[in-house]
């Protein structure tokens, strides 16, 4: 039998949820319980998530020199920036989980080569645009019965009489069809978001563009520029998602969910010893 946290939480627990809350429930909801309700002390982070918060904020810096009107950083500014992310994203009592042949100077020097590809992807494909926001936030209701969602969105560029809505991610490779399809939910939040803020009506706006934006980590980074098209399937599949998700936590139930996403989890310890504990 699943082993489940002792106490129900309620959903009111749950201020609200997001792209990235839904997708850890459905990974493991226990992981879940252990990062949200509990915000229980992390026992490492693993690397991957530190290269790309780190390269999040270096790629963040390029466009508000855009729209400060400022020319574009050079590659090596944006190695600094990536370098201070580093930093401040990781700390002296958790331990770094680095793959094999990785640690800090070989991410570094990656986080070079993927900074590169971006400025020169941009200034061939990218600058199309006036920047509007930056790393800018919405909460809206998807659904009466659940939590209000909440979208942090990476940039808003208006070209034209389009809001492009732009979401940047790293990854060891270029995304296939089933991880577009996959994450599409995540552009339907970032689409209703942008609607029903206002900002479509205030800027005049006919079409919103939600996209992607993928830099691989490979030996020569390259980026890829993805803007599925998403229709009411993507929405309906969504709407599922946030329903079954804010059902669940409201029952308390948070079961161990044992796969490929324990090897990188960072309560993996203690979940093994809880599940010891447990067993009969």
């Amino acid at each position: 039998m699943p082993a489940v946290l002792a106490e129900p939480v309620q959903v009111a627990r749950i201020p609200h949820l997001s792209w990235s809350k839904i997708q850890l429930y459905l990974t493991c909801p226990r992981q879940f319980a252990y990062s949200y309700l509990e915000q229980a002390p992390q026992e490492r982070v693993s690397a991957s998530l530190v290269f790309g918060g780190a390269i999040h904020r270096a790629v963040e810096t390029v466009h508000e020199a855009r729209l400060a009107g400022l020319p574009l950083p050079t590659v090596e500014q944006l190695l600094a920036a990536y370098s201070a992310a580093w930093k401040l994203e990781t700390r002296p009592d958790v331990g770094i989980e680095y793959a094999r042949g990785e640690d800090a100077a070989t991410l570094r020097g990656l986080a070079g080569r993927a900074l590169e590809a971006y400025l020169e992807w941009l200034k061939v494909e990218g600058l199309r645009g006036k920047v509007i926001a930056i790393e800018h936030e919405e909460n809206f209701e998807l659904l009466p019965e659940a939590p209000p969602v909440k979208a942090r969105l990476d940039l808003l560029e208006l070209v034209g009489d389009e809001l492009h809505v732009i979401d940047l991610k790293t990854s060891r490779c270029s995304w296939s069809e089933q991880k577009i399809k996959d994450a599409a939910p995540q552009l339907v939040i970032y689409s209703y978001a942008v609607t029903r803020s206002g900002l479509v009506r205030d800027l005049g706006v006919r079409r919103v563009v939600p996209s992607f934006v993928v830099v691989t980590k490979g030996a020569r980074p390259k980026v890829q520029a993805i803007r599925p098209s998403l229709g009411q399937t993507d929405a309906d599949r969504l709407k599922t998602q946030v329903a079954e998700v804010s059902q669940a936590i409201r029952t308390g139930v948070y079961v161990r969910r044992e796969g490929w996403q324990c090897r990188g989890c960072p309560f993996r310890e203690r979940c093994n010893r809880e599940a010891t504990c447990q067993q009969p």
